[in-house]
């Protein structure tokens, strides 16, 4: 009696990798919203100067929180904007 190999099946179809999803339009920003955005900073750009200086010479909170939220709207206007 001889032993065969075992049956191995059909053969495998060959390897295809998943497609990939589509990529998502660059949608850009409307013109308006760039305007406010420059607007934002030139209105924040002076006041938060004046913030600065004051909470520099008499800090209470409420001017050290103040001053943060003034820095972080005017380095998200300077970071998003493209000039």
């Amino acid at each position: 009696m001889s032993y065969y190999p075992p049956y191995p099946g059909p053969p495998r179809p060959p390897y295809k990798p998943p497609k990939k999803p589509p990529k998502r339009p660059f949608r850009r920003r409307p013109y308006w919203w760039r305007k406010l955005k420059l607007i934002c900073f030139q209105i924040l750009l002076p006041l938060v100067g004046f913030q600065l200086i004051r909470t520099i010479i008499l800090p209470t909170t409420f001017d050290v929180v103040l001053l943060i939220i003034l820095c972080c709207l005017f380095f998200y206007c300077v970071s998003t904007t493209p000039f």
